[in-house]
C-alpha cells in the first residue's frame, strides 16, 4: 500500500538496513517519507520505493544504498507529521534545501 506508515515487515526490513546508522530507532508507528533522485528532491510512494529502490538489490543479495534523516519537532509539524526521511540512491543531498522537501510533504 502507499500509506506513509510501515507494516511490521517493512519496518523490520528498514530497521535491519539502517541499523548501522541508528540502532535505537524502530520504524514501527513512524510516518516515513521516501526520497530518491540524484539530488534528493523526488518524493516517491512507499510501494514504488520498495519496488524500485530496495527489492531489486535484496533479490541480488546486495545491500541497497539507503540513508536516514530524522526530522526535528519543527520539521515534523511543517511536513504534516512525518517523522523521518529515508533516502535511497541520492548522489548529492543538500541539507540546507531540506525545507523544500518538508514543504512538499505537507501537501503530499
Amino acid at each position: 500500500d502507499n500509506t506513509p506508515y510501515l507494516n511490521k515487515d517493512e519496518a523490520l526490513l528498514l530497521n535491519n538496513l539502517l541499523k548501522e546508522q541508528i540502532d535505537t530507532l524502530s520504524f514501527e508507528n513512524l510516518k516515513v517519507a521516501f526520497i530518491t533522485g540524484n539530488f534528493g528532491r523526488t518524493i516517491v510512494s512507499k510501494s514504488d520505493y520498495f519496488k524500485n529502490s530496495i527489492l531489486p538489490w535484496i533479490k541480488k543479495k546486495s545491500k541497497p544504498q539507503i540513508n536516514l534523516i530524522l526530522l526535528t519537532k519543527e520539521e515534523k509539524e511543517k511536513s504534516g507529521g512525518y517523522d523521518v526521511l529515508v533516502l535511497s540512491w541520492v548522489q548529492i543531498y543538500n541539507p540546507k534545501k531540506q525545507y523544500l522537501i518538508i514543504e512538499e510533504l505537507n501537501s503530499y
